[in-house]
C-alpha cells in the first residue's frame, strides 16, 4: 500500500521544464515540426539502450549524437545553439506551485538523467532552486532512469527508505522504474494521453503537477 511520502522527487526535463523553447532553434538548424519529438525520443532510447547494455554516456553526449542523426546536414553552430538551449528551458507554469505545495509537507529533491550542474542552473534560472534540497543525477550511478539504481540513489542521498520517497513525473517509463525500485509514484498527465498498459500504474494521477502533489499527500497508511 502506497503511503504519504516524506520526500517528493521531481523529474526535470518535460516534468518541470518544457522543451518547447528548442523548437525555433531546431527550425533554424533545418528541422521540421516533428524534429523535437523525434530527437527527444531518440535521445531517451539511446540512453536507455546504453544502460541496458551496462554502459553509460552523459546526457549531453547522447543528446548531441542524436542531433547529428536527425539533422545530418545542419551546421555545427546551429547544433551548438540547440545544445545551449537545453540550459535555458522554461519552467512549466505548474512547476512552482507544485513545488511550493510540496515543501509544506515533504522534503523536495529532483532526480535527473542530466548532469547535476546543468540541472542546478536550470532550477536557478526558473526560480525553483529555493524549493530543492538536493539534485540527484544519474552520473552518480552511471545508469539512466528508469534503471533501479538512480531511484535507490535518491533515497540514499536523503537518508530515507525508498517507500518514503515519491517520484512525480510526466513519463510513464519513469513511473515504472520508480515502482520497480519500491518508490511511491505520481503521474502528471499534462498532455491528456493514455497510460501505456505495459507499465506499472502510478499510485496517483493528475492533469497537472499540483494535483499530483495533492494526491500524494492524500495517500493513507504509515510504516
Amino acid at each position: 500500500m502506497a503511503i504519504q511520502p516524506d520526500v517528493i522527487a521531481f523529474d526535470v526535463v518535460e516534468t518541470l521544464f518544457s522543451l518547447s523553447s528548442l523548437e525555433p532553434l531546431l527550425a533554424a538548424a533545418g528541422g521540421e515540426a516533428s524534429t523535437l519529438d523525434r530527437w527527444f525520443r531518440r535521445l531517451l532510447g539511446e540512453g536507455f539502450a546504453l544502460t541496458a547494455a551496462g554502459d553509460y554516456r552523459s546526457f549531453s553526449d547522447v543528446a548531441r549524437a542524436g542531433l547529428h542523426a536527425v539533422l545530418p546536414h545542419a551546421h555545427s553552430h546551429d547544433l551548438d545553439a540547440v545544445m545551449a538551449g537545453l540550459t535555458e528551458l522554461e519552467a512549466h507554469p505548474d512547476s512552482a506551485p507544485a513545488m511550493g505545495r510540496s515543501v509544506e509537507g515533504a522534503r523536495v529533491i529532483v532526480v535527473t538523467n542530466g548532469s547535476a550542474r546543468s540541472t542546478q542552473k536550470l532550477l536557478e534560472r526558473g526560480g525553483l532552486d529555493a524549493f530543492v534540497e538536493a539534485v540527484v543525477s544519474v552520473t552518480d550511478v552511471k545508469a539512466w532512469k528508469p534503471a533501479v539504481a538512480p531511484y535507490l540513489q535518491a533515497a540514499s542521498v536523503v537518508g530515507v527508505p525508498p517507500e518514503r520517497v515519491a517520484v512525480a513525473t510526466v513519463h510513464p517509463w519513469d513511473v515504472h522504474g520508480a515502482h520497480r525500485a519500491g518508490l511511491t509514484t505520481g503521474w502528471c498527465n499534462r498532455d491528456k494521453g493514455s497510460y501505456p498498459p505495459i507499465f506499472q500504474a502510478a499510485d496517483v494521477e493528475g492533469p497537472e503537477l499540483l494535483s499530483v502533489v495533492e494526491g500524494l499527500f492524500s495517500l493513507g497508511g504509515t510504516l
